[in-house]
Formats: C-alpha cells, sequence, structure tokens
C-alpha cells in the first residue's frame, strides 16, 4: 500500500493548493506568511511523520509518541525516547495544535517549523540529529523526488520541518455534539445529563477561567470558536512533592519566579481520548481529574489564584464527566487524520 502511494505520489506534476478544514467551532488554521500549503507538502509530511527510519534505532517515528489511535497524544505517562530513556513529560495531543501562538508544555516554541527540530538533537526524542534526517532523505531515491515535487529541490532540514508541520496543521478536529449544540442551537445535541454538565463547567466548577469558549453563551466579547484553552500558563501544583516542584514549567522559557510550576491550559476537545492527563501523566482517568480540581490542586507557593477547592456534589461531578465527554470529535475516535479538503 506504501509503495502505490509513493507511486502516485511521485507522479504528480504540479503541487496543488489546499485548504485546510474548518469544521463547525474553529476558525482558520493559522498559517505562515507567504508559506506555500499544497497537497504533496502536507502528504510528504505525513510520510515523514510516520517513518521509523528518522531514528537511530530505526523504530521510532514521531507518531510513536504522538498516536493517531489515541488523538495523537501519548497513552504513557510520559514519552520515551528512541534511546529508551524516559522524559518527563507527557506528548500532548497535536490535534488543532496549528492554532496555538506557542508550543510544549512550556512555550519554549513560537512556531510549529521550531519545534519540529527539537526532536533531532544531541539525546533527543529521535535518537539522531537533523543532518543525520537529512542525510537519510537525500540517500532515498523516493524522498528525494518527493521533496522535489513538493519544494522543487531536495531535502534539507529546513524543508523537512515544513513538512512536518503544514502535516500537523492539517490534523484539525472539530464538529462536536457540543458544537451542534452551540453553534447551530440544536438543543438535542447533549443530553441533560451532558447539558447539565455544561452548566457545572461553565458556573460552578469555573472552568472557563481557562478553558475558554468564544461565544456570546460565555464570553462577552462574543465570538464564533471554542479551543477551550487561554493559551497561557497555570500552576496547579501538579508534581509539586515535598515542597518542591518536580519539573519547573514555564521557568524553563522565562526564567519569572511567577512561572515556576506553570505549564500551558491544554486544549479539551477529544480530552476523552488523551489519557493520562496533565504535563507528567500523574493523573490516569478524566474522573480523577475533576477530584483533583474539586480539592483546589496541590497548594503550593505559585498556585494560580483560579485553583480553589470546588465542592462539588457527586451528582455535578458525574454530569461534568459526561460533558467533557461530549466534545469527542467522532472522527478522532477512530483515529482518522484526512488531508484538507479540496478548496
Amino acid at each position: 500500500m506504501l509503495a502505490i502511494l509513493i507511486a502516485v505520489m511521485a507522479k504528480a506534476a504540479v503541487a496543488e493548493e489546499v485548504k485546510f478544514a474548518r469544521p463547525l467551532g474553529l476558525i482558520e488554521v493559522d498559517v505562515p506568511a507567504g508559506a506555500r500549503v499544497s497537497r504533496e507538502i502536507i502528504s510528504l509530511g505525513s510520510m515523514l511523520f510516520f517513518e521509523p527510519r528518522l531514528s537511530g534505532s530505526g523504530k521510532t517515528s514521531c507518531a510513536t509518541c504522538h498516536d493517531p489511535a489515541f488523538a495523537f497524544s501519548d497513552p504513557r505517562p510520559v514519552s520515551v525516547s528512541d534511546n529508551g530513556v524516559k522524559q518527563i513529560r507527557n506528548a500532548p495531543s497535536l490535534y488543532n495544535v496549528g492554532y496555538l501562538p506557542v508550543l510544549m508544555w512550556d512555550g519554549r516554541f513560537l512556531t510549529l517549523e521550531a519545534a519540529a527540530f527539537d526532536p533531532f538533537k544531541a539525546n533527543g526524542d529521535m535518537g539522531i540529529d537533523i543532518s543525520q534526517a537529512v542525510d537519510f532523505l537525500n540517500a532515498d531515491r523516493t524522498y528525494n523526488e518527493l521533496f522535489t515535487k513538493a519544494f522543487d529541490g531536495p531535502p534539507t532540514g529546513e524543508r523537512m520541518a515544513k513538512a512536518l508541520s503544514m502535516y500537523q496543521r492539517s490534523l484539525v478536529s472539530g464538529g462536536t455534539r457540543f458544537d451542534e449544540f452551540v453553534f447551530w442551537d440544536k438543543t438535542q445535541a447533549l443530553t441533560s445529563k451532558e447539558e447539565a454538565g455544561l452548566e457545572v463547567f461553565s458556573t460552578r466548577a469555573g472552568c472557563l477561567n481557562c478553558h475558554d469558549v468564544f461565544h456570546p453563551m460565555f464570553n462577552p466579547l462574543g465570538g464564533g470558536t471554542a479551543l477551550f484553552t487561554d493559551f497561557r500558563f497555570h500552576n496547579l501544583g501538579v508534581g509539586y512533592v515535598a515542597g518542591r516542584h518536580g519539573d519547573i514549567g514555564r521557568f524553563y522559557k522565562t526564567r519569572d519566579p511567577a512561572d515556576v510550576g506553570a505549564f500551558k491550559t491544554p486544549s479539551l476537545r477529544n480530552v476523552e481520548l488523551t489519557a493520562p492527563y496533565m504535563h507528567d501523566g500523574s493523573i490516569a482517568t478524566l474522573a480523577e481529574v475533576i477530584e483533583f480540581y474539586d480539592r483546589g490542586g496541590t497548594p503550593n507557593d505559585h498556585l494560580s489564584p483560579s485553583i480553589s477547592p470546588l465542592h462539588l456534589s457527586q451528582e455535578e461531578k458525574d454530569a461534568l464527566l459526561a460533558f467533557l465527554r461530549s466534545l469527542t470529535d467522532p472522527n478522532a475516535k477512530v483515529g482518522s487524520a484526512s488531508l484538507p479538503k479540496r478548496p
């Protein structure tokens, strides 16, 4: 099957311009100014994403830690590099990553292109550096042909990063029952329990403080999009043990003491599929996440002011859990990741 795909792609005469999908509840994906978006570039990026030969062992690919079966996240508590060394963080979902202004749990990268180089460095996740990856691609006739079709030139580190980034931007996920309920006014899209959970989510539980929805129903600024994140960084006390943080979080990037132990707010879309939770994968289930927030997180000197005990009833917790499960995209649930639709 792969050989057929390669043959078809290699015969393509002209790079075909495409538009990214825009499902209900989302806006246009942010693309760097002047960047070309073509089916050839995205298809090449897909091949690179699933290519295990771009690793020291020949067994690790980007998909090893961003598995489509788990909404492009890692079901392990923390990811494991190609050389078998456990990392300190869980790999989050890549769905809708094209909307994010900063990448990684600590926000160290501003673009997907910059982040694409990170696994290919000394002692990096892939076990080889970027120059070794480029050498492999240049030695492969098929990849040479595909890079030429996509970029009018041979494989380079920059072109490799562009292809991987455009493929990741194509991983757009929306159109859930929540979106139908809010944006199409389909009152039957949510069950009565899920609707009650939405009420808890937007009031008693205070989830909207960080997992924002831009719609007049919830936000005075209005709007018509729901990424369920404020794009900011918060300290919940996750990983705080015996008076210290096991991971300094955003402080790694800013060196601002106020950012110690703070991590980026993840989107809640497809959250049902992305267990375990938190930056260190320390919470196994959504029900346990709700209990964690209900307790008010883990107290520490830098705890976010928006975190405090909720004192939810069991009925409210059950309803909130039901609502969170309504944020699952049916396509993501079956692990699909189609290319953007033709314009």
